[in-house]
């Protein structure tokens, strides 16, 4: 189990790596020096302060360029309207790689469902599928347009999701 977490640990980091590479890459297009954004603790524990009273996202950070727009959300699943319905959720233009901070919960990934809409909640339960349960300190990587959500959450449950094209 502790070298599964490495590996999952260290592909995050490789894909964090590239991500921030590619932003730079990107920042600089228009630009003689690089950009460098740090957000300290007291900046974090605002944002999930922020994302728990707007029903459980905040956006923390975005940039676009020419290959698309990148992001970094928190996401604080403290209340059942914060957390993904049991209909499931997707991301329709881009993989995210979250970083559990606190909390577990069952993930509920792939099935079958009927969504209204890309990024949109709706139509009937998720059927089949595979359950991982995440906790503090996990990393795991959403491709596109793949169904998930979050059963039985154990509060306070935050994550933090990076958004790459």
């Amino acid at each position: 189990m502790l070298n599964i977490r490495r590996t999952v640990l260290t592909g995050l980091a490789v894909v964090a790596i590239g991500a921030v590479w590619h932003a730079k890459t990107s920042a600089q297009e228009n630009s003689s020096s690089g950009v460098v954004t740090v957000f300290d603790h007291a900046k974090m524990d605002a944002s999930f302060a922020k994302s728990f009273s707007n029903g459980g996202s905040g956006i923390l950070w975005t940039h676009t360029s020419s290959k698309g727009t990148y992001g970094v959300d928190t996401h604080n699943r403290e209340s059942a309207k914060a957390a993904c319905k049991p209909e499931g959720c997707s991301h329709k233009d881009f993989t995210e790689v979250v970083y559990v901070v606190s909390g577990a919960a069952p993930l509920m990934v792939g099935g079958t469902t009927k969504t209204a809409a890309p990024n949109k909640f709706g139509g009937r339960s998720i059927q089949g599928g595979e359950s991982f349960r995440v906790s503090q300190g996990d990393v795991y990587i959403m491709p596109p347009d793949t169904v998930h959500w979050y059963k039985n959450v154990e509060a306070p449950f935050r994550d933090v999701g990076v958004s790459v094209p």
